[in-house]
Parts: C-alpha cells; sequence; structure tokens
C-alpha cells in the first residue's frame, strides 16, 4: 500500500496506458519519456470541427539513494498538434479578430522526495491532492469532469489549486488502506483580478476490501479582494465520493459543495453543488480491448442570496465506446446536454464526439 500511494505522487504525470519509454535505467539513476497526441471530430449543432486531444510530453528523472528515499523530477508540456485561435474582443465585448495560441504550454514541473515509509513530498506544479479524489469520475475518453469545479476558479483551477496546483507544496502517503494527502499553495500576484494570498487542500480515502474506496477532500484558497469579485475573496471546495473497481468494471460517483469557486451564468457562484457519476465496463469476452462507458454531470447554483442566485445550470449525460489496441485509443462520446442559460432556458447542444489517440 505504501508503494500504491507513492506512485499516485508521480503516475498522474503520465496517465493512461503504460507506454512510457525508459531512455536510461542503470538501477540508480532513470529517465523516462511519455505521452499522448490525438484528434477529436466533433459535431455540434450541425457544425463539425477537427480539434486537438489534449496532447502532451512529459520526462520523469528518478535517483535511488542508499538510504531508502528516492528523488524525482518531474516535467510536463502540453502542445497544440494544429494551430488554434482565440477571439480578440475590444471595450465593448465586440470580436474584432484572432490570436494564435502558443503551440508548447507548462502542465506540470515539480522535484519530489519520496520514501516507502515516510511517504512523499512534492513542490511545484502538480496534480492536487483535491484530483487524488475528486478525480475518480474524471473519466471519460474525451469529456466529462465539468460538475467538481475542478477545473474552474477564478483564473482557473491550476490557480486556484484543484486541478494541477501552482506554486503547491505537497505531502501524500498511505497507512494500511488509509491515503492521505496534504497541500499548501504559496501567493500568486501575477493576475490584476486574481491575487492569490494562499491555499491549503486535504484529502483522504479508503481502500476497503472487494475493489471498493471511499474518499473526500476540502479546500479553501483566501485572495485580495477586487472589484470584479466583492465579497468572493475565498474560494471553498468540499467533495465525497466512492469507487468500485476490478478487472471488468469501473464505478464512481463524487458529489460536491462549493463557495465562489464554480462558474454559472457567466460568473463565479456563492454558492454551488454538484454531482459526478462515471462507469466503465469492459468488454474484453466481445472483443478485447473493447468497452462501454456512460457518465453524468450535473453542477447547479445554490446561493442563497438573490443577487447571487442564477438559473444557469450545467446538465450533460453521456454514452460511449472505447477501443484500445496496442499504445492507439480510439473512442466514441454522445453527450446529451440539458444545460439551462441564467434565464432558465435551455442552452446546450448534444455533441457527438469521435476520438484517435496515440500514446507513446
Amino acid at each position: 500500500m505504501h508503494k500504491k500511494i507513492l506512485a499516485v505522487a508521480v503516475a498522474t504525470a503520465v496517465a493512461g496506458p503504460a507506454m512510457a519509454l525508459d531512455v536510461f535505467d542503470d538501477g540508480t539513476n532513470s529517465l523516462s519519456i511519455g505521452g499522448r497526441i490525438g484528434v477529436v471530430a466533433k459535431n455540434k449543432d450541425g457544425d463539425n470541427t477537427l480539434n486537438n486531444d489534449s496532447a502532451r510530453i512529459n520526462f520523469k528523472f528518478a535517483h535511488k539513494f542508499d538510504n531508502g528515499w528516492t528523488g524525482q523530477g518531474v516535467a510536463e508540456w502540453g502542445f497544440r498538434a494544429k494551430d488554434e485561435y482565440t477571439d480578440v474582443k475590444d471595450a465593448d465585448g465586440k470580436v474584432v479578430g484572432s490570436e494564435k495560441q502558443d503551440t508548447f504550454f507548462n502542465r506540470l514541473g515539480y522535484v519530489g522526495l519520496s520514501h516507502e515509509e515516510m511517504g512523499a513530498f512534492a513542490a511545484g506544479k502538480n496534480w492536487s491532492v483535491t484530483y487524488d479524489v475528486s478525480g475518480w469520475t474524471d473519466m471519460y475518453a474525451i469529456g466529462g469532469g465539468n460538475a467538481l469545479g475542478i477545473y474552474e476558479g477564478r483564473n482557473g483551477g491550476d490557480f486556484d489549486g484543484s486541478a494541477r496546483a501552482d506554486d503547491v507544496i505537497q505531502y501524500r502517503n498511505s497507512f494500511g488502506g488509509l491515503n492521505i494527502g496534504v497541500q499548501y499553495q504559496t501567493q500568486d500576484n501575477s493576475v490584476a483580478d486574481a491575487q492569490r494570498d494562499s491555499g491549503y487542500g486535504i484529502s483522504a480515502s479508503y481502500d476497503l476490501a472487494m475493489g471498493l474506496s471511499l474518499g473526500a477532500t476540502y479546500s479553501e484558497t483566501e485572495y485580495e479582494e477586487t472589484a470584479k469579485y466583492a465579497g468572493q475573496d475565498k474560494s471553498k471546495s468540499a467533495t465525497a465520493g466512492l469507487k468500485f473497481e476490478n478487472e471488468s468494471l469501473y464505478l464512481a460517483a463524487m458529489y460536491g459543495e462549493f463557495n465562489n469557486k464554480t462558474e454559472l451564468g457567466d460568473k463565479l457562484n456563492a454558492k454551488s453543488k454538484g454531482v459526478e457519476l462515471y462507469g466503465r465496463m469492459a468488454l474484453d469476452n466481445v472483443l478485447q480491448g473493447f468497452s462501454l462507458q456512460a457518465g453524468y454531470n450535473e453542477l447547479k447554483d445554490d446561493s442563497k442570496a438573490t443577487a447571487d442566485q442564477t438559473k444557469a445550470t450545467f446538465k450533460e449525460t453521456m454514452i460511449g465506446t472505447i477501443y484500445e489496441t496496442g499504445p492507439m485509443q480510439f473512442a466514441v462520446e454522445y453527450a446529451k446536454d440539458d444545460s439551462k442559460n441564467a434565464e432558465g432556458k435551455k442552452d446546450g447542444d448534444n455533441t457527438l464526439s469521435l476520438q484517435a489517440r496515440y500514446y507513446f
């Protein structure tokens, strides 16, 4: 179990099939390179597009010391296999042009020390301890992960400490079936409307017999109050859930409550509640590498003050299939979107997505 949680501390950098290339390993020093590249074809509201599939490349360095400790350095960059552009707007919000996005961008970068008994320490930019549990339902082949605030918050989930947390110091360990994680996020004043003072997060999960696990997380991030976020100087996230997994079946359910964390109706919600469900069943007896998947994401505004309320909701149901062969993955997802806008009117389009991905 100790080895399991230490592996979690670095495995998120190379999520997906174990296709990383071991470039060098002399028993003391090692280097591996991994990543993925892919495309997603989408049909939404009659429009057909071909999109990047969150491509990335990562490097993992490790050194084993004689006293049982292992030093690690992990770096990962995302890259756009095809050019992508964002709209440029004037002061009135009118689109006046477009701007090409950077081809490469930072995803992870941290240094760590781990020990089978003492646990794992890491500092830099790393997957948050919140994600250790909240990520149980973020398992769609293409979409998902939209109702637990993981990737949300002012300036995004990395800045807010819930996704690939910026400026973070972490500790993880396991005691029997109990897995714990704690993190502290330092100050960052580089964004005018999102000046972070500090943040912290904790997670705990317990692995029961027969593949069942229970878990919960809590996090807070404090900010300097600005005109844009008046009265919203602290974000809070509390999630709890369970998962079950064996060789052929994976089931997970998560519930979360949030303050000044999620965004519905184009505003940071004072309070909100979210639910995520996910299931995947392998059908190797039908076709080796073939599986069925289904998911559900729902996020609702739960603000009490009338001025804070919005009728906007996010509600999506997904069904799909996945086929894995060697280093390649092919997937189909159909997402039925029943979301509503701030006026309470239906504001979502159903999407059919086709994916081709290669892990290396």
